[in-house]
């Protein structure tokens, strides 16, 4: 696959099989995603790999902290503010994805239902949490970006998905308690690692992306 194939097919995948990706294929895509560049060449990334039964405690806990409406206690703080652009086109990714599963505008129960596969993972067999050194500067976490996104592509190169999941560490003290992330560590960000449901809508949804003209502008003179 060339890397334009994979950067333009990779889309989050929000269904997987249960069955796990085998041990020597994470390990190979993992090792080749610490080429990822990092200014300076720091690389201060961090990357604790979640499966099996410490996975699944830890979606059973959260689950119920959901369910419990447990305040969220995220390391890094979400963003809460966005411009006119950024907020249509993450209200248009909501409405894209409820449309794609058929849920009505006030069907809660379908909605919350949905919330709770999310809190799950999408069942996905492997979770890959990535932490940044406590009191990290905004260059490390570009880095952190360019590896998971490194990740992501090399995943899509063999057949697997991948989905950046932002709720997986809304409950931090969950997370440390089963995933051993160091005292001296931020939790920054979880990524889904699996293998996609072949015909779920939900691992064929592709987001629609804004056009060059939006994004880009050429000087030459």
């Amino acid at each position: 696959m060339r890397a334009n194939d994979a950067v333009v097919s990779r889309k989050s995948i929000r269904a997987f099989e249960p069955k796990e990706v085998p041990r020597a294929l994470l390990e190979r895509i993992l090792e080749d995603a610490l080429r990822a560049p990092s200014w300076g060449n720091t690389q201060p990334w961090g990357l604790n790999i979640l499966s099996g039964k410490a996975l699944d405690r830890i979606k059973e806990e959260c689950l119920a902290a959901f369910r419990e409406e447990r305040p969220i206690q995220p390391e890094v703080e979400r963003p809460m503010t966005w411009t006119e652009a950024e907020t249509r086109r993450y209200k248009g990714l909501g409405r894209e994805l409820y449309e794609t599963m058929r849920i009505g505008r006030e069907d809660r129960q379908k909605r919350k239902a949905y919330e709770e596969q999310v809190i799950l993972c999408f069942g996905a067999p492997h979770l890959i949490y990535l932490h940044l050194k406590s009191g990290f500067n905004v260059y490390a976490m570009m880095d952190a970006g360019c590896i998971l996104q490194t990740i992501a592509l090399l995943a899509t190169e063999e057949g697997l998905g991948t989905c950046f999941l932002a709720r997986s560490i809304l409950f931090p003290d969950i997370v440390r308690r089963h995933a051993r992330i160091p005292a001296d560590r931020t939790l920054v960000m979880g990524m889904a690692i699996g293998h996609p449901q072949p015909e779920h809508p939900l691992a064929t949804f592709q987001s629609q992306r804004g056009t060059p003209e939006e994004f880009i502008d050429w000087i030459d003179e």
